[in-house]
């Protein structure tokens, strides 16, 4: 039974099908004639208009009544495709119809949208915009490397004549010169036991070689020795250095060497010797390795040796320039580490002077903190002696001796305001002015072979003439 009925319900389906597409057919067939049909009506209609005069008014009526059939024949074709939609019509058969029928076929609502298509290709380069306004001035960049040194330019014109150069140091002593005329007698003195002799006093034996008998002469004054310095001129500069501080040394007894002697800061293991003057002032020298290092700016040349205070100790040493030699003093009680100096400006704790009396050491006791002076057996070196001269160190810029006598300046190195005898181990009445700068005077030391005060004030080196009076 079962089997029965699929067939009957296959034959019913295949009768319904058959129906629908001979009906389909029909349909078409229909469709064509009367789009035929109506592709006529409007060929001759339109060739009518065309060759026609304007129609009158009856014409024109019956013109509408056509347009109006020919509207419901429009409309019956419309309603004839909306039946097509219904029926089971073949894909292939639909697109055919829809491409022939001109966009008559009816389109459904629009689907969802696609995905993104892909990017196209960069445009063209647009042209350039109008130019702003010009911005603040920034910050100043970073300064760039030097370039290259540039080749040499023209020889410029010859500049004018310069000023005449500073005078240099005292020459060498001249020849004696010839005898000169015999001078007018002079009037008969008074009869005197005492001659002076290079600036000192010396008592002559009575005898009877002499203008009279002892017991028939009359005492004179006695003459002061010419060894008090009662002022200073005006400084001669002499060269300059680039260090501040520093120390220049010439042979004091030795008048025919010419060498100079320098020493570079207040500490240092070698010094600098200079032929000549002319060598300091083209800046020619040899350097000398020391023993040890130097220490501060009190240093002296005597005799081809160098005396120095070694660093860090109590020890003065004497070097030999020219041949290997080497002697050691030590200062018992003297100031020699810590800062505490003898003369602070100069960072120095020992002051060494050459004079007409010998050699001499200038130091702080290291009990009171007052001005000492050892007299130096320079053979033996040795101290001979020492004297206190009860001056304390805190007033005290800077010290030399001459003639016996020491002279200390003020803290500000400009006036020497206290003067000691050495022989007579007694204070004297000797104050002047040094100097007007107020420069760090790194060295004061009188020069016994010119009889001047040399200088270094902030690296430049002075000669300062002395004069000596009654």
């Amino acid at each position: 039974m079962e089997a029965a009925g699929g067939r009957a319900l296959l034959a019913a389906v295949g009768l319904l099908s058959a129906l629908s597409a001979a009906g389909t057919l029909f349909l078409l067939a229909q469709w064509r004639e009367l789009g035929a049909a109506l592709r006529d009506l409007e060929a001759a209609g339109n060739g009518s208009v065309r060759g026609l005069p304007p129609a009158p008014a009856a014409r024109t009526k019956r013109s509408r009544r056509g347009e109006r059939a020919r509207g419901h024949v429009r409309a019956e074709s419309d309603e004839m495709l909306m039946m097509l939609t219904y029926s089971m019509v073949p894909a292939r058969v639909m697109v055919d119809l829809c491409n022939s029928t001109k966009g008559i076929c009816l389109t459904g609502p629009p689907g969802p949208p696609g995905p993104p298509g892909l990017h196209g290709l960069p445009g063209y380069n647009g042209s350039d915009g109008v130019p702003g306004t010009p911005g603040q001035k920034g910050e100043p960049g970073i300064n760039g490397k030097r370039g290259k040194i540039g080749l040499p330019g023209p020889k410029g014109d010859q500049g004018q004549k310069g000023e005449p150069g500073e005078m240099g140091l005292p020459g060498k002593d001249g020849m004696p010169g010839g005898k000169g005329a015999r001078g007018a007698k002079g009037q008969k003195g008074d009869a005197n036991n005492d001659v002076i002799l290079e600036g000192e006093t010396c008592a002559v034996p009575n005898d009877d070689t002499l203008a009279g008998k002892a017991e028939d002469r009359t005492p004179g004054p006695s003459k002061k020795a010419e060894c008090v310095i009662t002022s200073v001129g005006s400084p001669v500069h002499f060269v300059s250095v680039q260090q501040t501080f520093g120390t220049w040394m010439r042979e004091p007894a030795n008048i025919s060497d010419e060498r100079i002697w320098l020493t570079m800061h207040f500490s240092g293991n070698y010094i600098k010797e200079y032929e000549n003057s002319n060598a300091l002032l083209n800046d020619s020298y040899r350097i000398i390795n020391i023993t040890g290092f130097f220490y501060g700016c009190g240093h002296a040349v005597q005799n081809n040796h160098l005396y120095y205070q070694k660093g860090g100790t109590n020890d003065i040493l004497k070097f030999g320039l020219d041949k290997a030699s080497m002697g050691t003093l030590p200062m018992k009680n003297a100031l020699h580490h810590g800062r505490n100096y003898l003369f602070s400006n100069s960072k120095t704790y020992f002051n060494i002077a050459v004079d007409e009396k010998g050699l001499w050491i200038i130091y702080a006791s290291s009990t009171d903190e007052t001005i000492m002076v050892a007299h130096i057996d320079e053979e033996r070196f040795s101290v001979i002696r020492t004297i206190n001269t009860t001056y304390p160190k805190s007033k005290a810029g800077n010290a030399f001796i001459a003639c016996g006598i020491l002279y200390v300046t003020d803290t500000k190195d400009m006036t020497v305001s206290f003067a000691f005898d050495l022989l007579k181990e007694k204070q004297i009445d000797a104050r002047f002015e040094l100097r007007s700068s107020q420069s760090v005077l790194a060295m004061l030391s009188y020069s016994l072979r010119d009889k001047n005060l040399y200088t270094w004030e902030n690296g430049s080196l002075m000669v300062y003439p002395v004069h000596f009076g009654r």
